[in-house]
């Protein structure tokens, strides 16, 4: 089966397979599932192969110990002891004479018995370099481990704090968002002339409720409040309702918690207005109200 991704269990299979490690069967499996064409597998274990033939370079040589050679040689003397006592009590049950025909071929014995090539055994050396080479593998594996763990909580924790600081940002913006409204709605209730509206919820929506900021002198008007949510493809409409016209003051959008806040000039045709009323509109609005009202202010002097 192909792999799709890297995971934590291939990257060890190949890591270990990379330094040797693996046993006979695991070793061929793993090739055999290479050869099949996981590009996946292959990829990690040309990553490692490549950190483990760094390996190699990345230490000093070292000279043996002199003890070594001593072991080996005590290791010699003592292997050719036997041969030679064998041949001592040879010769001595061979009559005297044929010792003397034999003679040149015992002084060769110890010639050909040293010109037979030892047995390969490893060296210290040899095992002391795999040993240092498996534990620098090991330790860069766990150090390569635990630098990748510490990128990931590193960016959880910078994914955890983008959020926090999106969610302050957002915080801040309605916290300037209310305190503009509120700036607004202070100038003009203390302005000299200006009239508070009270919007009443209607039969429709007796939930709804607001107000509305009359300001004659400024020609300004500001409009606050909550409603139902609208449903989908409308859109709540102002009005300024005089006893021989009908007039536009804008379309009303909702924030997520349906409140509504709306600051305009106030139509010159609406001066003489007396009722402020919200209905509800196709969402590109309307040239004349839509009955039913869903809030209406009296607009008095």
């Amino acid at each position: 089966m192909k792999h799709e991704r890297a995971t934590e269990e291939i990257r060890e299979l190949a890591a270990l397979y990379a330094l040797g490690s693996l046993t006979q069967h695991e070793a061929r499996s793993f090739e055999i599932h290479m050869r099949e064409g996981c590009s996946v597998c292959e990829a990690e274990f040309h990553k490692y192969e490549h950190i483990v033939a760094a390996m190699g370079f990345a230490v000093d040589e070292i000279p043996a110990p002199d003890y070594v050679r001593d072991l080996l040689l005590a290791r010699i003397d003592r292997e050719n002891r036997p041969v030679i006592a064998a041949t001592a009590a040879a010769q001595a049950q061979i009559p005297e004479s044929r010792t003397k025909q034999l003679k040149p071929d015992v002084q060769a014995a110890p010639q050909l018995i040293f010109s037979q090539p030892p047995q390969k055994r490893p060296s210290i050396l040899a095992w002391t370099l795999t040993a240092v080479f498996a534990i620098a593998a090991a330790f860069m594996y766990i150090t390569l481990k635990s630098e990748q763990d510490t990128n990931n909580r590193l960016q959880a924790d910078y994914s955890a704090a983008k959020s926090d600081l999106d969610n302050l940002k957002t915080l801040l913006d309605v916290q300037r968002t209310r305190t503009g409204e509120l700036d607004q709605i202070l100038s003009i209730a203390g302005r000299a002339g200006s009239k508070v509206l009270r919007l009443s919820g209607q039969v429709t929506a007796p939930a709804a409720a607001g107000a509305i900021l009359w300001d004659g002198a400024e020609g300004k008007f500001l409009a606050f409040g909550v409603l139902p949510p609208e449903p989908e493809g409308k859109v709540y409409q102002l009005w300024f309702l005089s006893p021989t016209s009908k007039i536009r003051a804008g379309r009303i959008k909702l924030s997520p918690n349906n409140r509504f806040f709306v600051s305009d000039f106030i139509p010159q045709d609406a001066a003489n207005a007396t009722i402020a009323g919200i209905t509800l509109e196709p969402d590109n609005g309307s040239q004349f109200p839509t009955s039913p009202y869903y809030a209406i202010a009296r607009i008095t002097d």
